[in-house]
């Protein structure tokens, strides 16, 4: 019996090279491939307008079909009215019990943040973190802190992240626009007020001290891993990788200019004395974190794992992400890229069979 698993996106055509790539591995494991967004499926008959991957043709043709049993979620959501419209959808469908989604997402940094505080183990790997209710308290931070990261709670992308720092009366403000770094002072703390309130309208923001990082070719970088269940439902390393900013960049992220280098390539750039330690720490941290989100959040199926170095190589998760990128596989591992894309189908076989086992 054909397994049926969705791809369920915002707009029709997202991320439909990747979609295709799994979709011709299906047959393999048995699974029938659709995709469609929340927006295809019609509120009386619940049927689906969308598209099904036919294998004999190898392309994908307009269809329409019922609610599959399983569902890969790929929305990501924003300000814009479809974001809107489509949160409620989706929710809708996660409460539904004949339908399983490979994974749930993760709730705004500040939830995620405070779950991983209260780990004994991973507690000193997150910076501390502070959700901000006023200006007031935002500059009495600054006056305790050398400078600050603050970014949306609900943020991605590196999208509306600012550095600031106190330079004697005033107050700098530096913000990336795709490779561009733009840098306003202000003079005063009413003019900053207005920025900064004018700027965060109706977003929470979260503020962090700024890490010095562990200088790479003089640049800024992290350190980005993508885990994913396989076939028998355990977490494995697919792929490992470095995101290099540009020299004077504030983020790390490929949509903002940085590029990708393997990580093999930061080794020889880290002293011998240190090294062990350092691979020691990422190894343990990646090892603990899923499980860890998956005792207080909803089961999950990928996470991407945002790690830095500082000046004294201490190790610090700067993000967590439950719909990640692919392209540190892609363009660092491309051996893994089968791999990559088989997990979604196997990880899928593996909770049709345990739902049937439960059944039983």
């Amino acid at each position: 019996m054909m397994i049926s698993l969705g791809f369920l996106t915002i707009h029709p055509q997202q991320e439909v090279e990747y979609v295709t790539e799994i979709a011709k591995h299906a047959s393999e494991f048995s699974i029938e491939i659709y995709r469609f967004t929340p927006f295809n499926i019609h509120p009386n008959t619940e049927n689906i307008e969308g598209f099904r991957y036919d294998l004999q043709q190898k392309k994908w043709i307009e269809d329409s079909f019922l609610l599959p049993s399983f569902i890969y979620d790929r929305c990501f959501y924003r300000k814009d009215s479809l974001s809107k419209k489509a949160r409620p959808i989706v929710n809708w469908l996660k409460q539904r019990e004949d339908v399983t989604f490979l994974g749930h997402g993760l709730p705004n940094k500040l939830d995620v943040y405070e779950v991983i505080k209260k780990d004994s183990y991973l507690s000193s790997y997150i910076p501390p973190t502070t959700p901000i209710e006023s200006v007031e308290q935002l500059v009495q931070l600054l006056r305790t802190n050398d400078s600050l990261m603050i970014k949306p709670a609900n943020g991605s992308q590196g999208k509306g992240i600012v550095k600031l720092r106190q330079r004697g009366r005033e107050i700098e403000a530096s913000y990336q626009q795709n490779d561009i770094v733009n840098t306003i002072l202000f003079s005063s703390f009413q003019e900053f007020k207005n920025w900064f309130t004018k700027t965060t309208r109706d977003v929470l923001y979260i503020a962090q001290p700024h890490i010095s990082f562990f200088p790479y070719e003089r640049t800024p970088f992290d350190i980005r891993l993508l885990l994913q269940k396989g076939n028998d439902g355990a977490w494995k390393e697919t792929g490992r990788g470095i995101r290099q900013g540009e020299r004077d960049s504030i983020v790390t992220n490929v949509s903002s200019g940085a590029s990708i280098v393997p990580f093999e390539n930061l080794l020889p750039r880290i002293p011998r004395v240190h090294r062990q330690y350092v691979m020691d720490e990422i190894n343990t941290i990646c090892k603990t974190i899923p499980s860890v989100l998956e005792n207080h959040f909803p089961s999950l199926f990928e996470l991407g794992i945002d790690l830095c170095i500082s000046r004294d190589f201490s190790i610090w998760i700067l993000d967590l992400n439950s719909k990640p990128g692919r392209k540190i596989v892609m363009e660092t591992a491309p051996e893994q890229k089968e791999v990559m894309y088989k997990n979604v189908l196997s990880y899928c076989v593996y909770l049709a069979n345990t739902l049937s086992y439960r059944k039983e």
